[in-house]
């Protein structure tokens, strides 16, 4: 009996293909955009929250096309060969980028590029398991470690690159990005779907038909819509981040960029500890309510975080972050898979994805006047608050519907 449960447990191939990929991805995209884009913009141009804010501005609305873009891509194609071509342009653009200057007009050139690039490697891969494995434990399981071991690279990504950068110039993690996506790229050849959805020879799937298509889908199914919904309102204050965070560690913790770096790799360590815990709960908890809660932890978190300028308690706050994101994401993940039908899984997670990414624009924006007048520090914990109190409405309103079924099925 322990033999059959090791070999039911044992990943596909495929699977160990995608952990790969989605791990050498983030690991990656982690070190250039903390390092090669933020960083750079903040320490090698000494720049302005509004130039840190235009970076990430550039690199959201790019990343938010990507991510509805590749939906009809994936419907059309199939998640591996999207992801092939995807991991060669990265790969390519990214070696280009490395060996220019760093100059603001390369900063946005990049930001654009590779955020395209990375919103489609990231809705490829939150899709790729329902294209993998069908039951709910399986995809609990393999969903789980792929943010286990995308986080341990999502952690290792700004220790290389801060290495690199302590070492050579900032240019260098982009020559990183550029092997690592070419190595993600060949492992993608061999990372074959195993079911395959009927797909209509009429079906439109232009990108957006395709976003169409994935929004009204998305808002017919209450719980894709409450998935979508909360999370479009808890990112939403995550925009203050993008543009203010590198300042908050320059300026109020008063720390040098390897920092940025450092405090990214808790994050990640500590996530991949929420994501293997997440391996190991019954099938039955991986929900909505869960999934609520995760978010109701991140904005807390995000509180202790940013709520001093003392820079161990700013590590505190990061580790229960990470441990809260362990949770959150894959959940994300799983529920889609999970309602979504497979022949419209593409365009639905791209829509839920597109719309993650863009939830945060507009506070993007104000965040830079809002600092000036404020301060960095108090509208990051503006923001956090936001964060939790979104997470605690919807949570506690999911925990409230749920005992008042309970209760009529009884």
């Amino acid at each position: 009996m322990g033999g059959t449960t090791h070999e039911k447990n044992k990943l596909s191939i495929a699977e160990k293909r995608l952990i790969g990929i989605e791990s050498l991805q983030w690991c990656a995209n982690n070190a250039v955009y903390f390092l090669g884009l933020i960083g750079a913009a903040t320490y090698d141009l000494a720049g302005t929250a509004f130039l840190v804010a235009a970076i990430t501005l550039v690199r959201n609305l790019a990343t938010s096309i990507g991510n509805v873009a590749a939906g009809s891509v994936i419907d059309s194609i199939g998640p591996r060969k999207t992801t092939v071509a995807v991991c060669a342009f990265s790969a390519v653009t990214s070696l280009l980028i490395g060996l220019g200057p760093i100059t603001e007009a390369s900063l946005i050139i990049a930001a654009a590029a590779l955020g395209v690039s990375g919103g489609f490697i990231n809705t490829c891969t939150h899709a790729y398991p329902g294209y993998l494995i069908a039951t709910l434990t399986g995809r609990q399981r393999l969903n789980g470690l792929m943010v286990f071991y995308s986080n341990i690279a999502f952690t290792l990504g700004p220790i290389f690159g801060g290495a690199l950068v302590s070492t050579f110039s900032t240019q260098s993690v982009y020559l990183f990005m550029a092997a690592t996506m070419a190595a993600a790229g060949v492992l993608a050849l061999g990372c074959h779907e195993v079911l395959q959805p009927e797909r209509e020879e009429d079906a439109k799937t232009g990108i957006l038909s395709g976003m169409v298509d994935g929004a009204r889908m998305t808002l017919q199914n209450h719980d894709l819509r409450l998935i979508f919904i909360s999370g479009f309102l808890g990112f939403f204050a995550f925009g203050a981040f993008d543009s203010l965070e590198s300042l908050f560690y320059r300026d109020v913790l008063e720390v040098d960029v390897v920092w940025l770096g450092w405090l990214s790799s808790v994050v990640g360590f500590t996530s991949s500890i929420g994501a293997w815990l997440l391996t190991k709960l019954p099938d039955r908890m991986a929900n909505l309510t869960l999934l609520l809660g995760s978010l109701f932890g991140v904005g807390l978190a995000s509180m202790i975080y940013v709520g001093t300028d003392i820079l161990a308690v700013a590590i505190v706050g990061q580790s229960i972050n990470g441990l809260a994101w362990g949770f959150l994401e894959p959940l994300q993940m799983i529920l889609v898979q999970e309602k979504a039908p497979i022949a419209y899984l593409g365009r639905i997670m791209g829509f839920v994805r597109f719309g993650l990414m863009s939830a945060g624009v507009l506070p993007l924006l104000a965040a830079p006047a809002l600092a000036e007048a404020f301060g960095v520090q108090a509208v990051l914990f503006a923001a956090s608050c936001i964060i939790a109190l979104v997470g605690a409405v919807f949570f506690f309103g999911q925990v409230k519907r749920a005992r008042s079924r309970a209760a009529q099925s009884e």
